[in-house]
């Protein structure tokens, strides 16, 4: 998985399955902890690829602050 479009893919069908898996179980937080892993690094890979590149919003941006669960 070297591209962005194969890791964001990657992660949606991951997310879609624990969609389903919560359907199936009706735990809603089912696959919880994982989901929010992947939607965390989803966030971090954006915020690289924006500060590595920022163009136009340069004068805009501001690092998040990272909250430690």
């Amino acid at each position: 998985m070297s591209t962005t479009k194969d890791r964001i893919e990657l992660c949606e069908e991951i997310l879609a399955l624990i969609e389903r898996k919560r359907a199936q179980t009706g735990d809603e937080m089912l696959g919880h902890a994982v989901e929010r892993a992947i939607i965390e690094s989803q966030f971090q890979d954006l915020e690289q690829e924006i500060l590595d590149n920022p163009g136009a919003i340069e004068p805009w941006l501001i690092r998040r602050r990272r909250t430690e669960n």
